[in-house]
């Protein structure tokens, strides 16, 4: 296993974990890829405490990548600032390790496919959410009914139309509890109990 202690390998799996988790940020709904790169980068932070590392960059290289991927979805017009924290990525990545560093062929690798992944698919996701008016967006499922797949306590996963979201509400609500959508944003559903399926 000394292979999970290259300075190459932790690297592509911290990002291979980033890409993941801009990609549930991007397409919420069945919270798979956000346990996926939560679990991705925990594992990772694991190995990097086996070894010489330099958190500051590391934590540097976390928020270049996030701004990378985050300033898009938040604004459009962010967007063109959003290539600063693909520069701090960058960066931040050849002060990982004391001692020894990552690849510079790998870094140039890491900055060229989260450049490609997000022109070619992120990008792509907020283009379409974005074609759907105000109205669309907040009529799509109200009044819907469904069920609770993962307890919600604050956030939780729902499940309407046979299809996984990400939802909220007021209260707590028990995985199984039948409810109903009262508003939705983009691709998050505000939902309550169905109180009025219980009075049928």
């Amino acid at each position: 296993m000394e292979f999970l202690t290259d300075p190459n390998v932790i690297y592509l799996l911290l990002m291979a974990g980033l890409w993941i988790s801009a990609t549930g940020t991007y397409i919420p709904g069945t919270g798979v890829a956000e346990i996926g790169g939560a679990a991705l980068i925990l594992g990772t932070l694991f190995l990097l405490a086996q070894v010489a590392t330099n958190w500051i960059a590391v934590i540097a290289l976390v928020i270049g990548a996030s701004l990378f991927f985050l300033l898009p979805l938040l604004k459009s017009e962010w967007e063109r600032f959003a290539i600063a924290g693909l520069a701090l990525q960058a960066g931040a990545s050849f002060f990982l390790f004391y001692g020894t560093s990552v690849s510079p062929i790998w870094i140039a690798v890491g900055v060229l496919v989260a450049w490609a992944y997000h022109r070619t698919i992120l990008r792509r996701v907020v283009e379409q959410q974005r074609t759907l008016s105000s109205t669309q967006k907040d009529a799509f499922l109200v009044g819907e009914r469904g069920r609770v797949v993962a307890e919600i306590e604050d956030r939780g996963t729902v499940q309407v139309h046979g299809e996984l979201w990400t939802a909220r509400s007021r209260s707590r609500l028990e995985s199984g509890a039948e409810i109903v959508v009262t508003g939705q944003e983009g691709l998050e559903l505000h939902v309550e109990k169905a109180k009025r399926l219980e009075a049928d």
